[in-house]
């Protein structure tokens, strides 16, 4: 029988080649819709369960119908982005308003539930830290209500929206596109800041799952190449490809692009003629390895976006 000793170097080499062999683009596609007690339609992109080693967590689609709601329900921080449709979160029971590209940020633990009052589905993106909180038994789920059309006057109870701050500690929740923070860094085209993990960048304190942010890459342009802990692109806008490794992964707008765990280099390219966008989740675990290891500090070869010939 093997040691303990020798079967977690055996585990160690496994999880190099399955970090090297596995996918690194989600295609939107080909996604498998399910319905769920909390989502009318939902798919996993990035996750375990779709073959992409990540550090705990994942990235989910779904979608309201017309008049529904989603369950209402309990978990750990979720980072949603409204990729269209409107209605209303209800946090806590308090309201908060969305539209297309509205960003929530919502609490551990918080009761919430998603509604559509548009005259078009709600169509919703989610990054979750679900899987690790479950491998250190820390994952608590707890549906409470699940999703069905809505209750017309259930709904005319609700309260307007107060504010887009968390009266608890007066973090924020939401923020809306004409909100977002324009950079002045030149590692993209354009990046728009949106979370941030303190409550200095927009007023966001996201510990466990950020959407940081938003980059614009600019007609026949590459992003700065560079190495960091693992992360998310969603492609909001256009077609592109990555160099993630030292391969080329293409992608086009409703994919979603894998950077995994580790120091991986990577860049991102534009060859078309219109801008592309990309949404960036980020998750916490990264900066518990930073915090130890000197080494996990993120590495820039080119600290700025240039053409593509240069």
């Amino acid at each position: 029988m093997i040691d303990f000793y020798n079967g977690w170097l055996e585990e160690s080499n496994r999880i190099e080649k399955t970090v090297n062999e596995a996918p690194r683009v989600a295609r939107g596609k080909n996604l498998n819709w399910v319905r769920t007690r909390q989502d009318s339609r939902a798919a996993l992109m990035i996750a375990p369960e779709t073959g992409f080693p990540t550090g705990g967590s994942l990235l989910m689609r779904a979608e309201i119908p017309v008049g529904w709601h989603t369950g209402k329900h309990i978990h750990g921080e979720e980072a949603i982005y409204i990729e269209r449709g409107e209605g209303f979160l209800l946090l806590d029971e308090k309201r908060y308003d969305c539209r297309r590209a509205t960003v929530f940020h919502i609490p551990y633990r918080s009761t919430h539930q998603l509604f559509n009052t548009g005259n078009e589905p709600v169509s919703y993106l989610s990054g979750l830290a679900w899987h690790l909180e479950a491998f250190i038994y820390m994952g608590h789920m707890e549906q409470i209500e699940d999703a069905g059309q809505n209750d017309s006057a259930g709904l005319a109870k609700v309260p307007r929206e107060e504010s887009q701050y968390w009266p608890t500690d007066g973090r924020r929740i939401s923020i809306h596109e004409e909100q977002f923070d324009l950079s002045t860094e030149t590692k993209h085209g354009a990046t728009y800041f949106l979370m941030g993990r303190s409550g200095k960048q927009n007023g966001f304190k996201a510990t466990a799952v950020a959407i940081s942010s938003i980059f614009v890459d600019l007609p026949h342009s590459k992003s700065h190449s560079h190495a960091h802990p693992e992360a998310y692109l969603y492609a909001l806008q256009g077609s592109g490809y990555s160099e993630i490794g030292g391969k080329r992964y293409e992608w086009d707008q409703g994919d979603a692009i894998h950077v995994p765990p580790g120091m991986m280099h990577h860049q991102h390219f534009n060859p078309t003629d219109h801008d592309m966008k990309e949404l960036r989740f980020e998750y916490g675990i990264r900066y518990w390895i930073v915090d130890q290891w000197k080494g996990y500090t993120t590495i820039d070869r080119h600290m700025k976006a240039t053409h593509l010939d240069d």
